[in-house]
């Protein structure tokens, strides 16, 4: 029995010493004067105030905010893992000043100040935090403070001769915060920045510059050219990482290109990097030769640069080429529907071999990308719904019988986009599929998968596959021999409740097939009818069809299924709270006041008053009904009295 409790109790509570935790306090006037005296605390407080500030000055209230610039530099000096933490903090406090009526002129007179501050720091990942945190705040600033505190900073630092470093993070975060920044300025200013940088001395900042020049093509597409030259400059670089660098920029710049600008300098520019000397140069424009071609859309004109680079692209059968790498194939597959998209359905026979060879390519356990399934996946969102139907029932089959655990459970979780495909009539094929994958008892997650999509599936047939096929399948899932399937399928029957919203002879039997895990004899049906209950709690017929049974299974024989019970409640008062509509969750929670389990207990405290107060006004309805003259029960609400009509029906009054 012991071990029955220990793997289903579902808690897992390490207790600590008490010495060792730190709690936020409470009241927020001792929390204030804990910010105030900030730097008397130990440091574990000190983190922990730091990583929940947004949270303190919630709590404060305006007090904090009129003393936000002392509080704020009260962390200036203190340890690399404090500063780290409020920097983090500042846009979700931003959040909360910008809702305030003088919040502007906090944030421009303490907040930004305090930034400033760190944007001069020394370390490196301080300020680079501080500038990926400053961009998020930028959109609530006007535009003159933004090229105040922003642009012109990291124009001191793209020209700051002595670190390589500044120059590499001013690059770096030129192309992140060009759209942030009207046109005027992106001209003037940013493109002229990071042109320079792209023409360094130093390779690793040519390198960031060239990186971010197709963040600079989203916000001057009009003005592409002025750029271009300079990039394409670049391509002839020595340095290994600098050409790289271009290949891996090239797909971004050409999307936002004119067509002519295409097809005269990118195409033959990239069809250069093929017969390159370095095998590294030739291995990287394979590599993103997909994602290139998907930006181009060829016209009658361009056939010949179009037929030049899918032999490229074939290539890749070749022995000598694929093996050069995994992520070579798994950029292949990756962009595979976005090149079929480019270069049209009358040419899907030209690399239909290479589809195969991707289908086939062995997987390899130990690593998270399967060439396989993103082919599979990413053509369900293709546009070709002829080709769809013959060549995808041939994926999911091969796909189905894959030697990896990982690639068949891809297969489930995208299973409904792939019904969808096709019309009603043609989708039951696949159930029979789904029956084969949820056999094997030894792949529980598998069968927990499942689970997880068995929402999505059911939208993609109509009541009566439902009803003889999927919801057989979630009920024998309820009663898994493993506690996660079993709490994943019952969380999810309330879909079928839902499906089946009409009166009839469909849902009287779902009803009272639910209803049967209640009254089971195996203990693990009954806390399977305790999950059921969690999303069941949402539906407002739950008091009318649910309730009851809950109610006295609160009061179960075995531990576990108490402890279940009221786990949910918890989570689900949590989430909503009390009402006067889900006046039962009093009641339920009254049901575990002389419970011996100590997780129970735990829980409940935070229900005492509630408890208390619940219980009070049921002892004085009843002693003012039974001192009333005209004995009418106009005092006691309904629902008590439902609740006694149950404790007598089950001999527990």
């Amino acid at each position: 029995m012991k071990s029955i409790l220990k793997e289903e109790s579902m808690i897992n509570i390490t207790l600590k010493p008490l010495e060792q935790e730190v709690f936020l306090a409470e009241d927020p006037q001792t929390a204030l004067l804990k910010l105030k005296c900030f730097q008397e605390l130990i440091n574990k407080e000190r983190l922990a105030y730091a990583e929940h500030l947004a949270e303190v000055f919630e709590l404060i209230g305006d007090d904090a905010y009129r003393n936000l610039g002392f509080i704020l530099k009260q962390f200036v000096h203190d340890s690399y893992s404090i500063q780290l933490s409020i920097i983090r903090q500042l846009p979700i406090l931003v959040e909360q000043i910008k809702k305030r009526q003088s919040g502007y002129a906090e944030l421009k007179d303490h907040v930004l100040p305090f930034m400033n501050i760190f944007l001069e720091h020394q370390d490196q990942d301080i300020k680079k935090e501080v500038l990926t945190q400053l961009l998020k705040i930028a959109p609530f600033l006007i535009e003159s403070d933004k090229v105040d505190i922003i642009l012109a900073h990291l124009i001191e630092m793209a020209h700051d001769e002595k670190s390589n470093q500044n120059r590499m993070l001013a690059a770096e975060t030129f192309g992140k915060c060009a759209s942030l920044f009207s046109m005027k300025y992106c001209e003037s200013y940013i493109c002229g920045e990071l042109l320079s940088l792209g023409i360094d001395l130093n390779e690793f900042v040519r390198e960031k510059a060239i990186e971010q020049l197709p963040n600079l093509s989203v916000s001057l597409s009009q003005k592409l050219i002025s750029y271009l030259q300079i990039f394409l400059r670049s391509c002839e670089d020595r340095l290994l990482q600098i050409k790289n660098a271009c290949i891996r920029s090239i797909s971004g710049i050409c999307k936002y290109a004119r067509h002519d600008l295409k097809t005269s300098k990118l195409i033959p520019k990239y069809l250069e990097f093929f017969c390159d000397q370095n095998k590294d140069v030739r291995k990287t424009a394979y590599e993103y030769l997909g994602e290139f071609i998907s930006t181009i859309k060829f016209t009658e004109k361009d056939q010949q640069q179009l037929e030049t680079l899918l032999a490229y692209y074939q290539n890749q059968l070749d022995k000598n080429i694929n093996m050069m790498g995994v992520d070579l194939v798994y950029k292949c597959a990756f962009y595979f529907p976005g090149v079929l998209q480019a270069i049209g359905r009358n040419r899907w026979l030209m690399i239909q071999p290479l589809y195969g060879f991707l289908l086939k390519y062995p997987s390899d356990s130990r690593k998270s990308k399967f060439p396989q399934l993103i082919v599979f996946m990413k053509w369900l969102n293709c546009w070709v719904p002829d080709l769809s139907k013959e060549h995808l029932i041939t994926v999911l089959e091969t796909l189905a019988q894959d030697k990896l655990q990982e690639v068949r459970n891809g297969i489930v979780l995208n299973l409904s986009k792939f019904i969808s495909i096709f019309p009603i009539e043609e989708r039951d094929y696949v159930i029979d599929l789904l029956l084969n994958f949820q056999k094997d008892q030894h792949k529980w997650r598998t069968r927990q998968i499942i689970c997880t999509s068995i929402f999505p599936i059911t939208r993609c047939f109509n009541n009566d596959t439902i009803f003889f096929h999927i919801a057989p399948i979630l009920f024998k899932f309820c009663s898994d021999t493993v506690a996660k399937v079993r709490r994943k399928a019952s969380k999810n029957v309330v879909h079928l409740v839902e499906t089946f919203e009409e009166e009839g002879e469909q849902r009287t039997v779902i009803l009272e097939q639910i209803r049967a895990f209640s009254h089971s004899k195996r203990f693990n049906q009954r806390q399977s009818y305790c999950w059921m209950c969690y999303k069941l709690f949402y539906r407002p017929d739950f008091e009318d069809l649910f309730f009851e049974r809950l109610f006295e299974l609160c009061r179960d024989p075995v531990q576990c299924v108490r402890l279940s019970a009221i786990i949910i409640i918890d989570k689900f008062i949590q989430k909503v709270g009390f009402s006067k509509e889900r006046k039962y969750l009093k009641y339920l929670l009254i049901q575990f006041i002389d419970d011996q389990c100590q997780e129970i207990q735990l829980i409940l405290t935070k229900y005492n008053f509630v408890i208390q107060k619940t219980k009070k006004k049921t002892l004085s309805c009843r002693s003012r009904n039974s001192g009333s003259s005209n004995g009418h029960l106009e005092d006691i609400p309904e629902f008590d009295e439902k609740i006694e009509q149950i404790r007598k029906s089950s001999g527990k009054v």
